[in-house]
């Protein structure tokens, strides 16, 4: 049985408690990182191997020294598009408090804003639940608003 420990990241300077999975998202690039760095001061021998040598100790130790994307290439070190993790996380978490916020509202409700969202017109909307075109426009609305005043404390 896995140990469900409750995880926090540190997010415009606030502890913000999230889920096992987000937390292991964002930390895979500090990680990532760190291991990248360690791998940056690691020589290879003449077969073109990472030494696993003590790297203070070692003659060839590149710490500190710039290294060319000729050289980052030939090592097998692939460069790509960054991602910004800590906007990665808060657009979880909003979409998050999204789907929070829409799943509290009534089931039909819910139903009107998926036909919405499918690109319905509120005339078509309104033929498939029973209400006039004026009662979704209203509906809707007032849908709107609910959603607002919920997410109005994420931010």
């Amino acid at each position: 049985m896995k140990n469900h420990q409750q995880r926090y990241l540190e997010i415009n300077g606030e502890q913000v408690a999230v889920t096992e999975e987000i937390y292991l998202a964002y930390m895979r690039f500090e990680w990532k990182e760190q291991k990248r760095i360690e791998r940056e001061g690691r020589c290879r021998d003449e077969n073109g191997n990472r030494c696993m040598e003590d790297c203070r100790r070692c003659r060839e130790y590149r710490d500190g020294r710039p290294v060319s994307l000729d050289k980052l290439d030939e090592d097998g070190f692939v460069i790509t598009d960054p991602i910004d993790a800590q906007k990665y996380i808060e657009d979880k978490l909003l979409f998050e408090a999204i789907y929070d916020a829409i799943d509290a509202l009534e089931s039909k409700n819910r139903h009107i804003i998926s036909l919405f969202y499918a690109g319905l017109t509120e005339r078509e909307i309104a033929a498939q639940v029973g209400l006039s075109q004026k009662g979704v426009n209203k509906r809707k609305n007032r849908i709107f608003e609910q959603l607002r005043e919920k997410l109005e404390n994420f931010r």
